[in-house]
């Protein structure tokens, strides 16, 4: 419900984005500029507050976190109703729901650590079909609501939506704590969540892992692919409606969503075969999303617009569910936490750029033809910089979803005491937790 609640009303946005345009429109020459930013603002605060929470979650616990994530959710839905200049809403809806979102969505993935050790592929592919299955069914509702009510009632329709979070988030209980005399394991004694590899949020922040040039290409790679990436899912709506006025606009976004979900499952298993270079089919995807997103102009029937849709479903299912895999494969267990971290917060930059110069030049040509084309370069080029990427060792399986930072290198050290391990301050060794018998003797052990 996390999952699904963000980022189906992150997906939608370009159906609200329509809407809007109607309300605050009041022959502003600029208005899809303006308007852009709200829903960008969103989505790049939303990925940019994943750093920052894993560092509440260390400090105030998964549970708290999250509760305030949606807390935040439901203060900037409802305020944001009873905006009556557009610009505020980048207060409330972009900045305010952000933060929220962030929040909640980070702490959604870092609790599966805690209740799953094996089979983490799957239930990440569950947890991810959240977000394709609310996308989906708020696309065919949300027209209908949006037309027999407005746009004020659908952001307290939707402020009840992220109000159900407010209970799902209590439900979430840690069941990893760390409680050990050992000033060697007892890494932090202000809080029992289970996610602490380090002492410090020094640790959340650890820039090492740019030093590995193979991850810097790759992350730079995919900063400059997302600059184009997001301006379908912002401005598809409006462009069907302008070129094609009597066809249900709205179905674009369900067909899109339908075959992400599908592409994160399945290409995630074929992902798994020794046959299969992960790093090549990501590549191909984005390629294959810079010429789909650029032709998007030039479909002369709506069933054309179909068609590209369902291929960028697949394709954004694709990029999404190799990221993980990537990370674990570049810069190994124990830093994939940082380096997926610091990428999905550099994607706050791209998506806040790339739709609002999308809308801008649609207010100068009132036309998306070279919006699109414009849009579909970053990808390509972003692919083209992968191509840097000398032949990474696979070292893990695939996901279906992007892994959590914390949920990869969780150790159980309740029952630590005195141990003999002993290391250079400040020092990190990699350890691996394996389960034996239960010891006979009366003082308990920790065995590594």
């Amino acid at each position: 419900m996390a999952n699904g609640t963000n980022f189906s009303i992150l997906n939608t946005f370009g159906i609200l984005y329509v809407y809007l345009l109607k309300e605050y429109a009041l022959d502003d020459p600029s208005i899809s500029f303006k308007t852009s930013w709200i829903g960008s603002t969103c989505t790049s605060v939303t990925f940019l507050m994943s750093i920052f929470a894993s560092m509440c979650s260390e400090r105030f616990g998964i549970r708290l976190t999250a509760f305030f994530g949606a807390a935040l959710g439901v203060v900037g839905l409802f305020s944001s109703a009873f905006i009556q200049q557009l610009e505020l809403l980048y207060l409330t809806f972009g900045l305010v729901l952000g933060v929220g979102g962030g929040f909640a969505y980070f702490t959604s993935l870092v609790i599966l650590g805690h209740y799953f050790k094996k089979h983490m592929g799957i239930v990440n592919g569950v947890v991810s079909l959240g977000s394709s299955i609310y996308t989906v069914s708020l696309s065919i509702v949300l027209p209908i609501v949006l037309e027999s009510l407005s746009i004020k009632y659908t952001f307290i329709i939707l402020g009840g939506l992220y109000c159900m979070l407010l209970l799902c988030t209590l439900t979430w209980k840690p069941f990893f704590q760390r409680k050990t005399d050992n000033p060697k394991l007892d890494l932090s004694k202000e809080t029992d969540v289970v996610n602490k590899c380090s002492c410090s949020a020094k640790y959340y922040l650890n820039w090492k892992v740019f030093g590995n040039r193979t991850y810097l290409v790759w992350f730079l790679g995919f900063i400059v692919a997302f600059f184009g990436y997001f301006v379908p899912f912002v401005h598809l709506v409006k462009h069907t409606q302008d070129t094609f006025p009597g066809s249900n606009a709205f179905i674009l976004i369900t067909c899109l969503q339908v075959t992400s979900g599908l592409g994160r499952i399945v290409f995630g298993k074929i992902a798994d075969l020794k046959c299969v270079n992960r790093i090549y089919m990501q590549q191909c995807a984005f390629v294959l999303t810079g010429v789909i997103t650029a032709c998007i102009p030039f479909s002369e029937k709506f069933e054309g617009l179909i068609v590209i849709c369902l291929i960028l479903g697949i394709c954004d299912g694709i990029i999404v569910c190799l990221v993980g895999p990537i990370a674990f494969d570049i810069v190994g267990p124990i830093d994939a936490s940082q380096a997926i971290g610091f990428l999905l917060g550099g994607f706050s930059i791209p998506f806040a750029v790339g739709p609002p110069i999308a809308g801008l030049l649609y207010d100068h040509l009132h036309t998306y033809e070279i919006a699109f084309v414009v849009a579909g370069v970053p990808p390509i080029v972003g692919a083209i910089i992968m191509c840097l990427i000398p032949r990474v060792v696979r070292l893990h399986p695939a996901t279906t979803e992007t892994y959590t930072f914390s949920s990869i290198s969780i150790l159980d050290v309740d029952h630590a005491s005195q141990s003999t391990l002993v290391a250079p301050e400040h020092e990190i060794v990699p350890v691996c937790s394996i389960e034996l018998p239960p010891s006979t003797d009366e003082e308990n052990t920790t065995h590594f």
